[in-house]
């Protein structure tokens, strides 16, 4: 990486780890879906959802992720049976954002993905947060349900 050191590291240097690790991580996920970009993933999500949610415009559309309410749609559309629509909001107010987020990502996990999202995340449409967690459900609605010979 171009202007981070192994000494930086060395020192501890907690911003340079961190971007260290960042980039790590973005890597290995750009990898995973195929070297998709920031605005694939935005159409393939949008396409997706279709007409269940408000599209997004990024990966940090705090109007239209913040509410929970697209993650949750879009989870239905890899698995749909586990979805408990009386337990979704609108989103409006921020306890109901909170158990949206908080729903959506319980929904993501109970299909197996790995989140390493936290529902603060999801509210605050925290665009790195968000391009891992949709970058996972990309990839497991190429897989889904392809196990065990299907």
């Amino acid at each position: 990486m171009i202007g981070i050191g192994g000494n930086e590291i060395h020192k501890k240097n907690r911003k340079e780890i961190l971007a260290t690790a960042w980039s790590v991580c973005k890597t290995h996920y750009k990898k995973v879906i195929g070297g998709k970009t920031d605005k694939d993933l935005v159409e393939w999500a949008n396409a997706r959802v279709g007409d269940a949610a408000p599209h997004i415009t990024k990966l940090d559309d705090k109007t239209n992720l913040g509410s929970g309410v697209f993650w949750i749609k879009l989870i239905a559309t890899i698995e749909a049976r586990g979805i408990d629509e009386e337990l979704v909001t609108a989103g409006e107010t921020e306890e109901d954002a909170k158990m949206n987020a908080k729903y959506a990502i319980s929904l993501a996990r109970s299909i197996g993905a790995v989140v390493f999202m936290v529902w603060e995340d999801m509210v605050a449409a925290n665009s790195k947060q968000c391009l891992i967690f949709a970058s996972t459900l990309y990839d497991l609605s190429l897989t889904y349900g392809k196990e065990g010979g299907e």
